[in-house]
C-alpha cells in the first residue's frame, strides 16, 4: 500500500508486470485518471489504446474507492504502461495505491 500526492499535472507510472494485474485506488482528494496504453513504434511512445477491447482511461474522484484489472501485454517487445495524471493544473490529488500480479492460466 502506498500513499501518493500529484501536485499540479504530474503523474505517476505504475510498476505493472505483464499479465493481470489488479489495481485498487482510495482517493483521499482530488481526481485523477488511470491511463492504460501500448508501445508504438510511431515516435516510441506508449500513446496506442490497448487492443482487443481493453479500455485506455479510467476517471477516479475523492472519496471514491475504485477497483480495477489491467491486462498488460507486450507490443512490439515492450510491455504496456499504466500512468496516473492528475487532472488539475491548480490543485494537488491524494489517494492510497494497492497493486496485485497475477498470471492468467
Amino acid at each position: 500500500m502506498e500513499r501518493i500526492i500529484l501536485k499540479g499535472q504530474r503523474s505517476y507510472e505504475i510498476n505493472s508486470k505483464l499479465g493481470m494485474n489488479k489495481i485498487m485506488v482510495k482517493m483521499i482528494r482530488g481526481k485523477v485518471r488511470i491511463n492504460h496504453g501500448m508501445f508504438t513504434p510511431d515516435g516510441g511512445t506508449w500513446l496506442d489504446l490497448p487492443d482487443d477491447n481493453r479500455k485506455a482511461h479510467y476517471d477516479c474522484i475523492a472519496e471514491n474507492e475504485y477497483e480495477f484489472n489491467f491486462d498488460v501485454r507486450s507490443s512490439f517487445g515492450r510491455p504496456d504502461k499504466i500512468t496516473i495524471v492528475n487532472l488539475h493544473f491548480f490543485k494537488s490529488s491524494e489517494f492510497v495505491l494497492e497493486i496485485y500480479w497475477w498470471m492468467e492460466s
